[in-house]
């Protein structure tokens, strides 16, 4: 709010009461001082702070003016004056705890401040405890000591605020709300205290508040201007919503990949709240949207929770009437995915709310009658709406919490849908098959190892393929669904669950009138598939003895051998040992054959380092280079293999360190940057320069041999940064050797017909041309699963006989029906354009993979793979197709997926590459490696990366 330079937006001597707590708004602005001396003050002493208590106060707990330097809703604070409050708070007040909680990439310490009463405090380790033990009823004696948790526990809230770093008024509202629990000496703030323990998480991502108020500050002027299309009212291409990979961590609830992520889901699990807020902002011209969401709700939620969101959705709104403001509920806001914050938590059994207010970017914003909408304003509605859910949470806090008890007992119980088991079998790929492992144990989710083989009923697969038994070995992943997170297991791992019918009716019905889709997010995420994985939902497992799996062999022997070292390239961290090879001088090869040596088999994609190509010191290089990784390297002492290629031979293809560039800045996607960024970076090590699109003509190319271009949001603004001199510039580059990688939709500008970069072409632009496609299809298939006839090929066959009609005069010409049948070209485009209007929106899809192919190396022969856009592939030889969409019947797996989708996907392409000159373009369809998430497809990324250099194009030999 500009308080200061435009007074009287504030209203003098109006009363609003905050959900019992009672509050004077005053016209002007509170300089910083110190806070005041004595124990108690009232309104009149401050009367000139618009946040100030009407009634009792503790003077001795510092407001947060006379730390941060301004009054709240002024200005948006700043990161470092935010924690200054926090500690301040906590060493002024017995009533508050301040606790790290994790630390961010940019190495800024996230925190949450515990409020409660001094009772309370005094026994946080035992309430943290006996709450754990609601959460996990198999830990309790009986219904007797179930009766006397729900008596004595106070209720225990979560008040998450700012997760979006350029949602901004949250976080104010968070320490406001943290003065008025901890300062507060009225009788319902009392009770607040005695009844629940408070945990305040004011700033979810600080890095990028930080990034985003830098933005804003460089770019606003003397002058304030209302006006919400002004930069500084939207901040730069990187603005502030993701972290520091650009990530928007509110999308990482599933896999938590991220250091601030994982810390907060931590520590709240560690918690077990019965009430989580989750506040956010959107568009400067709305009013206020909280909880109930429409439909489709996701269908792991109960029945009694969406419930207890309607009741305190109806407190909040009766706290917004008493002041006369506009809300909303559900119209955008539903929850088919789980992967928000407070999504998830009502899958852990919280009450999960969730706040957008209309945000202003710590400024003011004319709104379409002309009035102002101020940054204090906005501030002061989420603490409003904390204090209504506060006071709803005490109101009711026994019925919740008794509630919250007999859902944990339903889950460990065998009633009710859902008691199937989880089966997840060992993979050749020990890193993907780990990295799940490690997410569903950060998610708290109970599972076992098993220790022997054993036999399964009832047996689902991720394929839809359905077993009456089958038998599974020793080491598969063994998860019960009869534990506490028995939802949040069924969220993260069901195949493919179904949204109501009426849920169906609706989405339908707004596509074919055209408005749009009425989904807010992706329409499936099971982990399973996501991560390239095969996994099974089984009936009945029987009790297994388990244990840990057999440590993988690793390391080096300690002698010489004479030819060279062998590693398995199924297992993903070949990746980052590539690049470490590759940075110490090493001539890494890789197999494009199977083959066998010193008894054992290697798949294509093995590692080959031979002894007299590498440095002298090449044992210790990759002692150094493997130390972290599960990797098993092999020493070769001949050349000679038992089956297959010898090692001396050209089916090992030498690797090029790879120079990578990455397309960053508007129209390129800021999350598909931040994603690829993070793969390359944080997965694989490997040095990467960001580089800006717009000045891509400008930039010397040469430097480079791999050049990615992230998922753009349309083609359109790509091409108009792009212009044709650039085009000619990027042809130039990949004739002479480079590799073009292009995600989404950039790989559909990349693809347009007006380019002619390559021969990969949108389904839309070839309608006339599909049948040719057809063909090509089919033969590639064919090709991938050769059947012979012997008799047929040496002739002793006879050939099939054939019943034909004698040849006429017209017998070349096609009957008029055939001819009226054959559809024109606007009658195609028509139906290619309705097709398009039921794209999938991050639906589940099954691809067939050529394994012989480099692209698809350690992936075997058919991967789930995610699907968004309208956007879809054609492509035929010479263009190879390492990854296609299988055919119509077959290609949904999971998520909504319309039929007219499924006809207008089948049979095009996931993944080509293509030659040119000396160089190739690779095409993904979609972000292969979305939000992290995505392991599976991701592989094919770093192949794309890592392998293409070498692997796809022709490298000069050296000078």
């Amino acid at each position: 709010m500009q308080c200061c330079r435009r007074p009287g937006r504030w209203n003098a001597g109006v009363v609003y009461r905050l959900a019992g707590l009672t509050v004077l708004l005053a016209t002007g602005c509170m300089s910083a001082g110190a806070a005041a001396q004595g124990t108690v003050s009232t309104s009149a002493d401050r009367a000139d702070d618009p946040f100030a208590l009407a009634g009792p106060v503790d003077a001795n707990i510092p407001t947060p003016e006379s730390i941060i330097g301004h009054q709240v809703g002024e200005q948006a604070v700043r990161y470092e004056p935010l924690v200054r409050y926090l500690r301040a708070l906590a060493d002024a007040s017995p009533l508050v705890t301040l606790t790290p909680y994790a630390e961010s990439h940019e190495g800024r310490i996230l925190y949450y401040l515990t409020i409660t009463s001094e009772a309370n405090h005094g026994r946080l380790d035992a309430i943290r405890a006996d709450n754990a033990r609601l959460a996990d009823p198999r830990t309790l004696s009986g219904n007797d000591e179930a009766r006397r948790l729900l008596d004595d526990l106070p209720g225990v809230a979560w008040l998450a605020y700012a997760i979006h770093g350029d949602e901004l008024s949250s976080t104010d509202a968070a320490m406001q709300v943290a003065y008025q629990l901890t300062a507060g000496l009225d009788e319902a703030t009392v009770k607040l205290r005695e009844d629940l323990v408070i945990h305040i998480d004011p700033l979810m991502n600080p890095d990028g508040r930080e990034r985003y108020l830098g933005q804003l500050q460089h770019l606003v002027g003397k002058v304030p201007n209302p006006d919400f299309q002004a930069m500084h009212h939207s901040g730069l291409w990187s603005a502030g919503r993701g972290n520091h990979y650009l990530f928007d961590m509110n999308r990482d609830w599933l896999t938590l990949v991220h250091p601030e992520t994982r810390g907060r889901a931590g520590v709240i699990q560690s918690w077990n709240p019965h009430l989580l807020v989750d506040s956010h902002e959107m568009g400067g011209l709305d009013t206020y949207l909280f909880d109930p969401p429409r439909e489709p709700h996701n269908v792991n939620l109960s029945a009694r929770n969406l419930e207890w969101r309607r009741r305190f959705s109806a407190d909040q709104a009766a706290a917004f009437d008493r002041h006369g403001w506009s809300y909303y509920t559900q119209e955008w806001y539903e929850e088919w995915s789980v992967g928000y914050a407070n999504a998830w938590a009502n899958v852990l059994g919280a009450v999960g709310i969730l706040y957008e207010q209309a945000g202003v970017n710590a400024d003011a914003v004319k709104q379409a009658t002309g009035q102002e909408l101020t940054y204090g304003e906005s501030v002061h509605h989420h603490v409003v709406s904390s204090l209504a859910n506060l006071n709803t949470l005490r109101a009711n806090r026994r019925e919740i919490m008794a509630d919250f008890l007999a859902d944990r007992q339903w889950a460990v119980s065998d009633e009710g849908s859902g008691a199937e088991t989880f089966l997840l079998p060992p993979a050749s790929d020990r890193g993907r098959f780990n990295r799940l492992v490690e997410v569903l144990d950060r998610q708290g989710v109970e599972s076992a190892v098993a220790g022997e083989p054993f036999e399964a009923r009832g047996v689902s697969d991720v394929w839809g393929e359905q077993a009456e038994t089958r038998e599974f070995p020793a080491g598969t992943l063994i998860v019960r669904s009869l534990q506490p997170h028995r939802r949040l297991l069924h969220a993260l791992l069901g195949f493919d669950p179904h949204m109501s019918d009426k849920a169906l009716a609706e989405e339908r019905k707004e596509l074919e009138q055209r408005r749009g889709s009425r989904m807010y997010d992706i329409a499936a995420w099971n982990l399973a598939m996501s991560f390239g994985l095969e996994a099974c939902w089984a009936r009945e497992v029987p009790d297994v003895a388990t244990g840990a799996p057999p440590a993988p062999a690793k390391g080096l022997r300690q002698d010489v051998p004479r030819y060279g070292y062998v590693i398995d390239g199924s297992d993903a961290d070949v990746f980052p040992l590539l690049v470490r090879l590759l940075d110490r001088g090493c001539q890494p090869r890789v197999a494009v054959k199977p083959f066998t040596i010193g008894g054992r088999e290697y798949q294509p994609g093995a590692v080959l380092l031979r002894r007299h190509e590498n440095p002298e010191d090449l044992r210790q290089i990759i002692a150094d280079a493997a130390a972290d990784l599960t990797l098993d390297v092999r020493p070769a002492d001949t050349a000679l293999s038992e089956k297959g290629p010898d090692l001396g031979g050209n089916r090992f293809r030498l690797l090029q360190p790879p120079r990578v560039a990455v397309a960053s800045q508007w129209p390129i996607s800021a999350s598909s940057f931040g994603s690829t960024w993070f793969a390359l970076d944080q997965r694989l090590g490997l040095r990467a320069s960001p580089i800006n699109v717009q000045r891509l003509g400008q930039i010397d190319l040469r430097r480079y041999n791999v050049l990615i271009l992230p998922h753009c949001w349309d083609p359109a603004p790509l091409g108009a940064v792009l212009d044709v001199k650039t085009i000619g510039k990027i042809k130039a580059w990949v004739e002479s050797g480079g590799t073009l990688i292009a995600l989404g939709s950039s790989a559909a500008f990349v693809a347009g017909k007006e380019l002619k970069l390559g021969s990969v072409r949108l389904k839309r632009d070839v309608l006339d041309k599909l049948a040719v496609y057809d063909e090509a299809v089919k033969r590639e298939r064919d090709a991938r699963t050769i059947r012979i006839d012997p008799a047929e090929v040496w002739g002793t066959k006879p050939p099939p006989t054939t019943t034909t009609e004698p040849a006429g005069p017209d017998a070349d010409k096609k009957p008029d029906a055939e001819a009226k049948a054959k559809p024109d070209a606007d009658a195609l485009k028509r139906a290619d354009e309705w097709r398009r209007i039921f794209s999938p929106l991050g639906a589940m899809a099954d691809a067939a993979l050529d394994p012989e192919h480099w692209l698809c190396f350690g992936l075997g022969e058919r991967l789930p793979v995610m699907l968004e856009g309208e956007y879809a592939y054609m492509s035929k030889h010479p263009v190879a197709t390492p990854v296609r969409l299988s055919d119509e019947q077959h290609l949904r797996l999971s998520g909504l997926f319309w039929p007219e989708a499924r006809e207008g996907l089948a049979g095009t392409a996931y993944a080509t590459v293509e030659g040119v000159g000396a160089g190739q373009m690779i095409l993904f369809a979609f972000d292969p490696f979305f939000r992290a998430c995505t392991e599976g497809t991701g592989r094919l990324l770093f192949n794309a990366v890592v392998l293409g250099p070498g692997m796809g194009t022709s490298a000069p030999l050296p000078w």
